[in-house]
């Protein structure tokens, strides 16, 4: 198939009676044969029972093209022809290219869509203009769930990459910051912000620049850039037991008591506290860890009910016998980020 046909526009079909010059629908296994192969037509006959075999599938075979092997069927619905090999027609329900181009318009058209083309990379992807001008690229699944169950309350029904983009550039820029690009890490809610003021470059939450929780790692003088900590804490629940805590605060001391809540009368004490050189830091560390030590060793992790009404904070606390796998996950994310630089990055 030509390139042009192999790109081909919705909603445009030649008009001629025979099929060497009708549009003929190429399955999207095939499309990379040449279109002067689906023009050639195979002297051989089809055999009636080929024939019988259509007809109950709701075909008629008007002609053999390219080899013996593939057939060209013409839709009873819609008049449409669809090039398919013969033992597909014996074995399976071919599918007619017309009817599925005609429903795939159908449910751009029931979105508020208009199906350009299909995506050269994958069958199953089209591109689309939608109702705020600009083009996506769309899986015609998701618009065709769109279309049966329609869009849900309080919702515009699709999501344009550009206007996103837009949008975060412009939350970016009333924070003082200049949105680059994605997040280094891959991470679908972060991106890669420069900071107007310095412009030192760093990785900031979505949510943060939108609520202008973010801070600058270089020039700032919040919690991100100020020096942390990480700590270990060690308490006792008077008829449940003793607990570990792994957190990180600039002021470890302040947290025992007034941000997590633990009461007098529960004996707690600080087994290892770790300087961290910012806070940016402490946080990444520490949500490292968590995720090291809840997949390797989830039935240490405390129920969150286990302690309620007893500290303010119920998660990432953990079993006493968690501790020697805490201090060798600490060892190594200490020595880590020893060798790495002011942004925690290894140098």
């Amino acid at each position: 198939m030509s390139k042009r046909q192999g790109r081909q526009s919705y909603g445009k079909r030649n008009s001629s009676s025979s099929h060497s010059r009708r549009r003929l629908h190429i399955p999207h296994r095939s499309r990379h044969v040449p279109d002067s192969e689906w023009r050639h037509t195979y002297p051989g006959p089809v055999p009636p029972q080929w024939q019988d075999i259509a007809a109950a599938k709701g075909f008629s075979i008007v002609g053999r093209v390219r080899d013996r092997s593939h057939v060209v069927l013409r839709c009873r619905e819609c008049g449409a022809d669809t090039v398919q090999k013969a033992y597909v027609l014996r074995t399976a329900q071919p599918i007619c290219g017309g009817c599925l181009e005609t429903r795939r318009l159908q449910d751009a058209a029931k979105c508020g869509f208009t199906l350009l083309e299909r995506d050269e990379m994958h069958h199953k992807y089209g591109h689309y203009r939608l109702p705020c001008g600009h083009a996506a690229r769309l899986q015609f699944g998701r618009v065709e769930r769109l279309a049966r169950e329609g869009k849900a309350a309080g919702r515009a029904g699709f999501h344009c990459p550009t206007c996103y983009a837009a949008r975060l550039s412009s939350d970016a820029a009333a924070r003082g910051w200049t949105l680059l690009g994605p997040d280094p890490d891959a991470n679908p809610n972060y991106r890669s912000y420069r900071h107007d003021s310095c412009g030192h470059t760093q990785r900031i939450a979505i949510a943060n620049i939108i609520t202008g929780r973010a801070g600058c790692e270089q020039c700032g003088t919040c919690w991100s850039a100020a020096p942390s900590e990480i700590y270990v804490l060690a308490f006792e629940v008077p008829h449940k037991g003793s607990f570990i805590k792994l957190g990180y605060s600039r002021d470890p001391e302040s947290r025992l008591r007034y941000q997590l809540g633990i009461p007098g009368s529960v004996e707690a004490s600080f087994l290892y506290r770790f300087p961290m050189r910012t806070g940016h830091i402490a946080q990444k560390t520490e949500k490292a860890l968590h995720g090291k030590l809840k997949q390797r060793f989830p039935d240490w992790v405390v129920p969150a009910s286990e302690l309620s009404g007893w500290v303010n904070v119920v998660s990432e606390i953990y079993r006493p016998r968690i501790l020697t796998e805490i201090q060798r996950l600490l060892k190594t994310e200490i020595e880590r980020n020893r060798s790495s630089g002011p942004s925690g990055k290894s140098e």
